[in-house]
């Protein structure tokens, strides 16, 4: 496999693993509000209720930050053991 064909998909499968990993810590961050909260197409968050506190907002606002932020990071960017997980998977 050429170079940037595995750069490429060593990319792809960082950003689909942040964005897992993202997804769960949202999961673990408002276990007791999952009715209030809805997942888009582009992974990103939204509030079903204007009725909610302002720590489950700024999660949601933090979600989101990260999940566009994901969506134009380079290699170098990921955590080390993100990219370690990845090298090992794709060898």
């Amino acid at each position: 496999m050429a170079d940037s064909t595995k750069s490429v998909l060593r990319l792809k499968k960082l950003r689909q693993n942040r964005l897992a990993w993202l997804k769960k810590k949202l999961d673990k961050d408002i276990q007791s509000y999952d009715h209030i909260v809805g997942c888009r197409d582009d992974h990103t968050a939204f509030l079903k209720s204007d009725w909610v506190e302002e720590n489950i907002r700024i999660i949601i606002i933090k979600y989101n930050y990260e999940v566009n932020r994901t969506k134009t990071m380079k290699i170098k960017e990921f955590y080390k053991w993100e990219r370690k997980e990845v090298n090992n998977e794709i060898q």
